[in-house]
């Protein structure tokens, strides 16, 4: 099940949860947990979880071996954005959803709304195989609280088809060139603004940019807007896209590169020269969770390496458990980057932008360059 989100409905949590990311993002607004007592994992599930997530990461493919392990039927629902799964998290006062997959530019509006609850990590089984960057990130542990357990992380990649693009483009300034006006998609998200502050304007913090980097954003985004085929919600939509010939280049994940290979479209990937934007997910378990230890044991089924190899097939990101490595061996390891710690740091992961401007003027830029 897919729901389309409702953008004035978004906007309007995004504003109210605004107000507590703006408060800083190292340190938490949540006062500091002396234990937590997460659920018996050993003992019988609540038979159903129900979670929020990106797609592909509740995929039937390895997800049916965990319900027929534990008896727990997944319920899953996918966002398209930070946004909107910020929103479906919270939808009805909280208590909908169990877990969320959370990246960096929403997870820790989620910790300081009070949404989510620190972990037990004594009940994370896969947590001390974890890479060492990703085991207590500033993005899902605050005061010394775990509230995410690190799942896949990955660049937002440049996706092109192959036959109309003989050579790689090198170059982001490709989605700005008007030689291919109505055929490039783009994220329909505001923290996109982070992608060309990055590759034009030389921010290499490019979620702490001043008001005059803001608008330097802004004019090149409205002249790429007449551009723009359409700015994509869900990985669905640019696979689409793809399939008709109504795009042939644009900005996304390497789940779409994935998923386009395997219908046998013409496409690759890229990361440009000017560097790259990213994403580092996380599982956030919700305070009102209605199926706390079928919550915990899908977190450690899927982050076991053999699992975390499943996820990667399906949506060609990197795992956060190193001992997948022994799973998917020594080549497929490199180029998953799976212990590249080197390779992690080159990529300018999502935080929600707090100073010198913020993610309500971010989002107030991004809704007057789409008009």
């Amino acid at each position: 099940m897919r729901l389309r989100r409702n953008p004035f409905v978004i906007a309007a949590v995004v504003a109210a949860a605004f107000g507590l990311a703006s408060c800083g993002s190292s340190s938490s607004s949540s006062s500091k947990t002396s234990s937590v007592a997460g659920p018996n994992i050993n003992g019988k599930g609540e038979g159903a979880l129900n979670i929020v997530d990106w797609e592909g990461y509740s995929d039937p493919s390895y997800v049916k071996a965990f319900t027929q392990q534990t008896g727990c039927k997944v319920n899953s629902v996918s966002a398209g954005t930070s946004d909107e799964m910020f929103t479906k998290f919270n939808s009805g006062g909280g208590g909908q959803y169990d877990l969320a997959s959370f990246s960096g530019d929403a997870s820790l509006r989620a910790i300081k709304a009070g949404t989510v609850a620190p972990l037990d990590k004594s009940k994370l089984t896969n947590f001390n195989n974890l890479a060492p960057q990703l085991q207590s990130p500033a993005f899902n542990t605050q005061n010394g609280n775990h509230y995410g357990l690190s799942f896949m992380w990955g660049a937002n990649v440049l996706i092109y088809n192959t036959k109309r693009f003989p050579t790689a483009p090198t170059s982001w300034a490709v989605l700005y060139d008007p030689k291919y006006k109505g055929k490039i998609t783009v994220p329909d998200n505001p923290i996109q603004i982070a992608d060309p502050a990055l590759q034009f304007f030389g921010q290499q913090d490019p979620y702490a940019i001043s008001q005059q980097t803001l608008d330097q954003v802004k004019s090149k985004l409205q002249q790429q807007r007449p551009l723009v085929r359409k700015y994509w919600t869900l990985a669905t939509d640019f696979e689409q896209l793809f399939k008709s010939g109504d795009a042939i280049v644009g900005a996304g994940w390497p789940l779409m590169t994935n998923d386009l290979k395997k219908a046998g479209l013409p496409v690759a990937e890229v990361i440009p020269k000017e560097g790259v934007t990213g994403w580092s997910d996380s599982w956030m378990l919700s305070t009102k969770a209605q199926h706390p230890i079928c919550a915990y044991q899908y977190m450690n089924y899927v982050t076991s390496p053999q699992t975390q190899a499943k996820v990667a097939d399906v949506t060609g990101y990197s795992p956060a458990n190193t001992q997948t490595c022994q799973v998917v061996g020594p080549t497929r390891c490199q180029d998953l980057h799976i212990t590249d710690q080197h390779y992690y740091n080159t990529i300018k992961y999502w935080q929600t932008p707090t100073q010198p401007t913020n993610y309500r003027q971010w989002t107030d830029t991004w809704n007057v360059v789409k008009g």
